[in-house]
């Protein structure tokens, strides 16, 4: 009987507690504080309550940029402005020229670093003036002759064949006799279709019916030049 009795005035004592939760807010966490209060006594107990997160504010305002960094390392050198040019070359004839009772091929060319690629001596050789076609594709080629009180016949060949042909004149005769003689000069071009390791060269002509040589003008009168238009 007197178990029963203790717990029964338990009971009686919670009945007469008046709980008042009086939510403030924590100064280091989110949660609330409770306070239990009986009669004129009272506890604060502290509960921790996760709230739902609020709505995202505006953005603050863009802070001073920052101080500069320390300076990079050097980067590499880069190409050279000919690394993505296609195979081209111009030539100048490097002095007078003249055929010797046979075809001959016109040589030697003066090759300017000015408007050349650093890599045009592997495909154009100045001493035999031929250019060997170093990738198959479509080429231009062109060809200016000059003559001085002389005439001759150039032609642009390919593996030896003829495929165009300039005839330059500078004397004028008349029953086999010089009227006059001067200065001229005449260019011929032509596109070839090209496979690696064709030969291009400009050749001069003799003709033995007519007991005839070209004389040919150098000096950087005569020119001659090609470049590659696209790959084949």
């Amino acid at each position: 009987m007197a178990w029963n009795s203790t717990i029964l005035s338990i009971f009686l004592i919670f009945i007469c507690i008046e709980m008042v939760l009086m939510a403030k807010k924590s100064r280091n966490t989110r949660g609330c504080l409770a306070e239990l209060k009986c009669g004129d006594k009272s506890e604060n107990l502290s509960i921790a309550v996760q709230g739902l997160p609020g709505l995202v504010g505006a953005p603050g305002l863009t802070g001073l940029p920052g101080p500069m960094g320390p300076r990079g390392l050097t980067g590499p050198p880069g190409r050279d402005g000919f690394a993505e040019r296609p195979p081209s070359f111009y030539a100048e004839l490097r002095r007078l020229f003249s055929t010797n009772n046979t075809d001959s091929v016109l040589r030697p060319w003066s090759l300017s670093e000015t408007v050349n690629a650093p890599d045009v001596s592997n495909y154009f050789s100045q001493e035999d003036g031929i250019f060997t076609v170093p990738i198959d594709g479509l080429y231009h080629f062109f060809l200016t002759i000059s003559v001085s009180k002389a005439k001759a016949s150039v032609s642009i060949a390919r593996n030896g064949e003829r495929v165009r042909t300039v005839w330059i004149e500078s004397v004028a005769t008349a029953s086999n006799e010089t009227l006059a003689w001067g200065w001229a000069s005449g260019s011929v071009d032509c596109l070839l279709n090209c496979r690696t390791g064709d030969q291009i060269s400009a050749v001069a002509s003799y003709r033995p019916n007519e007991n005839f040589n070209s004389h040919v003008y150098g000096y950087s009168y005569s020119t001659f030049s090609g470049y590659m238009l696209n790959n084949a």
